[in-house]
């Protein structure tokens, strides 16, 4: 027990098999970015620890799993965070719309691989809600009460709809972008996502919402 805090310390056998769940689930990680996701074998991920499929089943019930367990942890817990960073943003008198598309941009970059193995899990495997994308638009959404809080009845119900698209679009964008589908540069790429977001966000709203 710890003194300081009067909690029991984890046995030995519980950081063991914490350990484990950790080792499959970054050799698995290294295995899609290398090998790709679908061609990537339970097998392949055991072998790579040293461990048996029993094992792995006693951690995971299956290799979307793991993804939908990392999705959860890194990615939705990063997007959440930016879009309640854009409902706060978004009530300030000059909020900086193309300092948050930047760094939305970013978190694309470096979430590349992780976004992409997430598309591949959820096209083959339809149980995991979490990344679903009907789920995940829903989920952002909530996140904005303050915007979404401007309008009330059907007017919000469109509000809604043209933040989901937004996001949706965003989305698809910085994948294909990143992955060099669109020959331009950051600003530029910035400039077009700018104006998007500035039009949809202010639709129905008089043109009066307090952005830039």
């Amino acid at each position: 027990m710890d003194q300081e805090t009067g909690s029991r310390k984890p046995s030995k056998r519980v950081e063991q098999k914490e350990r484990t769940r950790r080792n499959l689930r970054a050799a698995a990680l290294d295995l899609f970015a290398v090998k790709g996701y679908g061609p990537t074998t339970v097998d392949d991920i055991t072998t790579a620890v040293g461990a048996s499929r029993a094992t792995f089943y006693l951690h995971y019930d299956g290799k979307a799993r793991i993804v939908a367990e990392v999705y959860e942890d890194v990615v939705l817990t990063e997007t959440f965070e930016y879009y309640r960073r854009l409902d706060a943003l978004l009530a300030q008198a000059n909020g900086d719309l193309r300092a948050w598309l930047d760094d939305a941009l970013g978190f694309f970059e470096r979430h590349r691989d992780l976004l992409k193995f997430a598309d591949e899990a959820a096209a083959a495997d339809s149980d995991h809600a979490e990344l679903q994308t009907a789920q995940v638009l829903d989920r952002c959404a909530a996140c904005m009460p303050t915007y979404l809080g401007r309008w009330s009845g059907t007017e919000r119900e469109l509000a809604r709809l043209r933040l989901e698209l937004l996001i949706l679009q965003l989305s698809h964008f910085a994948l294909l972008w990143v992955d060099g589908h669109w020959h331009v540069k950051r600003e530029l790429a910035l400039d077009v996502l700018l104006d998007l977001w500035s039009g949809a966000l202010r639709a129905g709203a008089g043109g009066s919402a307090p952005f830039d």
